[in-house]
Formats: C-alpha cells, sequence, structure tokens
C-alpha cells in the first residue's frame, strides 16, 4: 500500500495564519503546499520544499470570481476547493479572536498521481487496469487534522480549468474525502472502542482496509472487498461498521475492537480504495489502566526504640510510568499542634517494574522509619502514586503506634476486658465439673 504523507515533513500553521471565514463568508484555511525533489538514498527524497497556500471551502460547483486572495502567495497556492459532501466544510476553524496554537488545525497539501492499489481487495475495483481519460488533468490530495476540534481528513482533489478573471487560483472538486471523528482515543482494558471513519465519494465500487502499526511493525486487522462483497481478513475481536451512505452521504467504516487489551495500543490507518484512487486516516489508541495501591502494614504499631519499613504495592498500571513519593505528617490531627508539620521520607527505594500476564505493571516501593520515640506516636505515613491513567493522585496513609506511648487505647482496655471475662466463664464452667465428681467419691467411702 502506497503511503500518502510525504516523508519527514510536519505541517504547522505559520504564526498568525489562524483558519476562519473569509472576506465573502467562505470558510478558509492556511496550509502548506509540500514538493519532493528527486531521490536520494533510498526512497528518501534528495530535498523537499514547502510553499504556503490557502484553501478555500465551498458547498456547490458555483464559483465565486469575488475572493479576495492574499497579496503574498504565490500563483496557484490559493485552491477554490468544490466541497460538495461537506467533508471540508466540517473542519472545526475559529472564527472570532486569535486561537491558541494547539487549537490550529494543521494542514498539507501535495500533488497526487491516480493509480491501482496493488491489495488483493482492491483488485477487482479495476479489472482491465486502463486508466480512463477523466483521470487526466492535475490531481491533489489534502490532509488536515484539528486535534482540538477532534476531526481529522484527507481529501483527492481534481483539478479544473481556472477562471480567466483569476489565472492565480487553482479550482478544484472534492472527489474523496476520508475523515474520522476520532483521531486520537483513550481506553481502559477490557472494554470495547469504536474507532470512527467514514468518507464521501460517488456512488460506485470501494474496497475498505484497517492497518495497525506500532513501532515499526503493522499488519492488517480487517479488509474488506466491495465488489465481491466479502472480507478477505477479519481479525478475532475486529468489527466493521458498514453503513452505505445514499448520493450526497456519507459511508460509515468504522472499526470496533472487542475487550481492549496492552497488544491494542498503537496507530490504526483507514484506507478507502475507490477505482484508480484511495486515501487514509491515521488513528491513535492510547490504553490506559491506573493502578491499584496498597500499603502495609496497616495498622503499624511498633515498640520504642525499634525501627519500621513500610511498603507500597502498585498493581496493575499501563503503561510504565508511574510516580511513588513518601510523606510524613507529624503526631496531632490536620490543623492542631504538630499536624501540620509535613515532610518528605527521604530514606526510601523501588523494586523494579514486574510485567504482568496481562501485559500490566507492577512494582514495590520501600520506606524505612527512623527508631521510633514515644513522642512520634500519632505520625501519619502516607505513600503519594501519580500516573496517567490517575485524575488525581492515589494516596494511601497509616498512623504509627508506639506501644506504651499513652497507655492502653480504648480498645485495648474492650479486649482486655473481654478476655477476662472469657477465662472468668472458663474457670466456672471448669470449677462446676470437677467439684460434684468430688463430692460423689466422699459419698462412695463413706458408704
Amino acid at each position: 500500500m502506497a503511503a500518502l504523507a510525504p516523508l519527514g515533513v510536519l505541517a504547522l500553521l505559520l504564526p498568525g495564519l489562524a483558519p476562519s471565514l473569509g472576506s465573502a463568508g467562505r470558510p478558509q484555511l492556511s496550509c502548506w503546499f509540500v514538493e519532493e525533489a528527486g531521490r536520494g538514498v533510498g526512497v528518501m527524497p534528495s530535498s523537499v520544499t514547502q510553499r504556503r497556500a490557502l484553501l478555500l471551502f465551498r458547498g456547490s460547483r458555483e464559483r465565486h470570481p469575488e475572493t479576495e486572495l492574499p497579496p503574498d502567495l504565490e500563483p496557484g497556492m490559493v485552491f477554490d476547493i468544490a466541497d460538495l459532501a461537506g467533508a471540508l466544510r466540517r473542519i472545526p476553524l475559529p472564527v472570532e479572536g486569535r486561537p491558541k496554537e494547539g487549537d490550529m488545525p494543521s494542514c498539507e497539501i501535495n500533488a497526487y498521481l491516480p493509480q491501482d492499489a496493488h491489495v488483493p481487495w482492491a483488485a477487482g475495483l479495476t479489472p482491465d487496469h486502463r486508466s480512463p481519460q477523466s483521470l487526466g488533468g492535475a490531481w491533489f490530495i489534502s490532509s488536515v487534522q484539528a486535534p482540538a476540534g477532534g476531526y481529522g481528513v484527507s481529501a483527492v482533489l481534481k483539478g479544473e480549468e481556472a477562471e480567466p478573471q483569476q489565472p492565480a487560483v487553482t479550482m478544484a472538486t472534492a472527489v474523496l474525502s476520508v475523515f474520522s471523528r476520532t483521531p486520537h482515543l483513550r481506553s481502559r482494558l477490557g472494554r470495547d472502542v469504536l474507532l470512527d471513519c467514514g468518507f464521501s465519494a460517488p456512488p460506485g465500487p470501494f474496497s475498505v482496509e484497517w492497518r495497525y502499526q506500532y513501532r515499526g511493525a503493522g499488519h492488517v486487522v480487517l479488509a474488506y472487498d466491495g465488489v465481491s462483497g466479502r472480507a478477505h481478513v477479519a481479525e478475532e475481536g475486529a468489527q466493521l461498521f458498514l453503513e452505505e451512505g445514499r448520493a450526497g452521504t456519507d459511508t460509515n467504516v468504522s472499526l470496533r475492537l472487542l475487550r481492549v487489551g496492552v497488544q491494542h495500543e498503537g496507530t490504526y490507518i483507514c484506507t478507502i480504495y475507490l477505482p484508480h484512487l484511495h486515501a487514509q486516516q491515521a488513528l491513535e489508541l492510547h490504553v490506559t489502566e491506573p493502578p491499584v495501591v496498597t500499603l502495609r502494614p496497616d495498622p503499624l504499631s511498633v515498640v520504642p526504640g525499634a525501627p519500621a519499613e513500610l511498603a507500597c504495592e502498585v498493581s496493575g498500571y499501563y503503561p510504565l510510568d508511574v510516580a511513588v513519593s513518601w510523606l510524613r505528617r507529624g503526631p496531632g490531627e490536620a490543623g492542631g499542634p504538630g499536624g501540620d508539620l509535613l515532610e518528605y521520607v527521604t530514606e526510601t527505594w523501588e523494586s523494579g517494574h514486574r510485567r504482568g500476564p496481562d501485559g500490566t505493571y507492577s512494582l514495590s516501593s520501600f520506606a524505612r522509619l527512623a527508631p521510633v520515640q514515644p513522642g512520634d506516636h500519632g505520625a501519619t505515613y502516607s505513600c503519594h502514586v501519580t500516573h496517567a491513567g490517575l485524575a488525581t493522585p492515589v494516596r494511601r496513609s497509616v498512623r504509627l503506634r508506639v506501644a506504651g506511648a499513652t497507655g492502653p487505647a480504648l480498645e485495648d482496655a474492650i479486649g482486655m476486658f473481654l478476655t477476662a471475662f472469657l477465662l472468668y466463664g472458663l474457670f466456672r464452667l471448669l470449677g462446676n465439673k470437677v467439684c460434684p465428681s468430688r463430692a460423689e467419691e466422699k459419698s462412695k467411702k463413706s458408704e
């Protein structure tokens, strides 16, 4: 499958070129026109050039010759696009004020060459392997990502004849638009995830491919041949939601993953094949599982002068990054004398990360307490854990009890009373059993 995105190019908007509505109320988006020149080592281009461009969107074939063009753009770098299906016009564009840098969509446009797709599930789309004359002329492909708005779209554009009044404007029509409303997803383990993907195109045959990629390796998760109406590849736990749209409406080809595990994290590429055309969208799936935190021993009772250790067990988390810290609050209630004295415990250490059968991690963090004194009675020790799967840090605390520091506690007194009561009852029961037997022996001897 041919990659559509240029190699090694990150398209970003220039500062101050915010997407907005043009003078005639038309959506417009600043973009980069990227070209690759020559070939270097291997398949990498020897050079890459970028030129500023502007995309204008309209919902009909009617042209707008009155469009005001920015004077600093090169001829041909204004693209007037007829977006009949509306996939490009759905890009969330800030209208008022100066948007934040992270809110601005990234946009890139490149030259495009129609060609056959060399995959089995798209072979039936072009059985004669001859391109029709209608595929001649200029073709382009634009890719727009709007992370803040949760939307991404790639559109194959067919160039049209320029208007005599505005020869510097490149007229084009969106022939195939592939979009996603979930370019970035997060999921916990064991849940079902829906990877949204849809496309708009003229009525006709099409094929669908969902590919998984992670750290340089990849494979096809699901491939559907629209000509034969069957799936060539379908991994267990992967389902295709196929809802073909009518003329002028979108077709849904979303992918559902059942019971997501750690092995599902990565990039999923949704590719739509038409006869001699194809476009794709990449979706990122991140798996996060918050940790389970346990503090031991609990309760914590130590005799004066003895050292003690605490263990904080952090288990079942993903991804790997986790941070553990230990805090000590002085004796007394919070807000009372000594209760606000908060300090870090310095003598701490951790085990290495351990990986479980489900791919999650666990570790143990330890804290060594200095030999305790009677004045430490009531101090609180806390284990604080931060992780990407937690909205706020998790805290587990235990209160130190120094034996004999303040006399027996209420629980101890109740326990001693119950013990004495049970012993008293036991002695009475044994006495009743022993005394009658001795009386019977005396009566027998007298007889």
